[in-house]
């Protein structure tokens, strides 16, 4: 008798086992071990990886998630897997991903919705193979990668440097030798149009910076130059010039020429620093957001709001322009890092009290922009300078499904007129 019921109480512990792992006809017996593939949410294409592995009666699970050209592995809280269904929980500095999804055979499909601060800002979808891979890393836009915008309109209804229909404006050198994720025939190629189109004569560069090199332009652009052609490599990070090509730059300013210095988030902080150096700019080297004075149809703490009524437009021939028509009254940026210039600058774009910069990660504590900017101009002995710390602002990019528009083709905002005032002060024209 003792020995039956101990039989029966060793087959129910064993049966209860396998339940907890067989769950519904056409699900893999075993869920253990990794799935991958493609993830789609409003922000583009992707890919998503899950790990899942046992611990006595408990799950456990790893994950890596790819954006654009960076993967990231997150920390995954609120695991649980009953019967075909399985939802989790992963922190992006901040923001919330929560996934639901369903196994089936060898899929796992589902649907994830994105969070901050408990208000939903987006969501998408994913579809998982067991033993299957992540879509590669993207470099050059894809279906669902940002992009410049085709239908963008670059003309200029009163082109500074056009006399009966001939160029006449300065030289623009436009950077193109530094590991470039912006170049003037691809995702800033609205940017160099529309300047073109007001008369300036834009030539790519595909040398290391020289004197030689330098001599005969009025102004060089720089915008998102890196150490490494990725974005995710570690050495994309390093020093994206040489201290000698530094010097040329800041030496050819001194003299005369201007400079209009684009870096954007890490790790384009990190790689831009040593030249912002050269003009006494320091680098957050890392993601600014402001959790109020950010945009709100977009619901993303990154894309911060500028407004000329709330002082963080400050007065400048930048946000005044030529006249009235071109007065600079609003301005949003699209998730870059924070600036600090010498005592001699002006911050154009002046972040508020409540911008932090953090980081991608686990552990990360925020620290506080207050006093730091977006946008800097100065002048350095004969020339002049201009730093942004963010680089979609002057671009005209369409991203996802349906194709969603930031930089100067999103409507209702300055920062067209923006690009074109930056580039008349450069020149001398403001």
């Amino acid at each position: 008798m003792y020995k039956s019921r101990a039989c029966f109480v060793f087959l129910v512990v064993i049966l209860g086992a396998f339940q907890l792992v067989v769950a519904q006809p056409g699900m893999r017996s075993d869920p253990t071990g990794t799935w991958a593939g493609a993830m789609t949410t409003d922000e583009g294409s992707g890919g998503m990886e899950i790990t899942l592995a046992r611990a006595g009666s408990e799950w456990q699970a790893s994950t890596k998630l790819r954006f654009e050209d960076q993967e990231i592995a997150p920390a995954l809280t609120d695991l649980k897997i009953a019967g075909a269904d399985i939802s989790f929980t992963a922190d992006l500095r901040g923001t919330q991903l929560k996934f639901a999804g369903k196994f089936a055979g060898d899929k796992l499909s589902g649907s994830v919705e994105v969070f901050q601060s408990d208000r939903k800002i987006g969501g998408g979808t994913f579809t998982l193979t067991f033993g299957g891979q992540m879509p590669a890393l993207q470099q050059q836009p894809g279906p669902g990668e940002q992009m410049a915008d085709p239908s963008f309109n670059a003309t200029v209804g009163r082109p500074a440097y056009k006399s009966k229909g001939k160029k006449s404006g300065p030289k623009v050198l436009f950077d193109e030798a530094h590991n470039n994720f912006h170049t003037a025939s691809g995702r800033y190629k609205p940017f160099a149009d529309l300047v073109t189109n007001d008369g300036y004569q834009v030539v790519p560069n595909k040398q290391k910076f020289s004197a030689d090199v330098l001599q005969g332009y009025r102004i060089l652009v720089i915008s998102n130059a890196r150490g490494s052609a990725q974005s995710a490599d570690a050495a994309a990070s390093n020093p994206a010039f040489t201290e000698a090509e530094s010097d040329a730059v800041r030496d050819w300013v001194r003299g005369g020429g201007s400079l209009l210095l684009i870096a954007d988030h890490a790790p384009m902080g990190s790689a831009n620093q040593i030249l912002g150096q050269r003009f006494g700019v320091d680098m957050s080297k890392m993601f600014t957001i402001d959790s109020e004075n950010f945009d709100k149809e977009s619901q993303r703490p990154g894309h911060i709001v500028y407004t000329r009524e709330s002082g963080r437009l400050a007065d400048h021939p930048i946000t005044r322009g030529r006249d009235a028509s071109e007065r600079i009254n609003i301005v949003i940026t699209f998730l870059g890092q924070s600036l600090k210039g010498p005592a001699d600058s002006i911050a154009f774009m002046k972040l508020a009290n409540t911008a932090q910069d953090t980081m991608r990660g686990e552990n990360i504590t925020p620290v506080s922009a207050a006093g730091r900017a977006q946008g800097i101009a100065m002048k350095f002995g004969k020339g002049r300078v201009v730093v942004l710390g963010e680089a979609a602002m002057l671009s005209a990019q369409v991203v996802g499904v349906p194709q969603r528009k930031f930089g100067m083709n999103r409507p209702g905002i300055d920062n067209r007129q923006l690009a074109l005032n930056i580039m008349h002060w450069l020149s001398g024209k403001l």
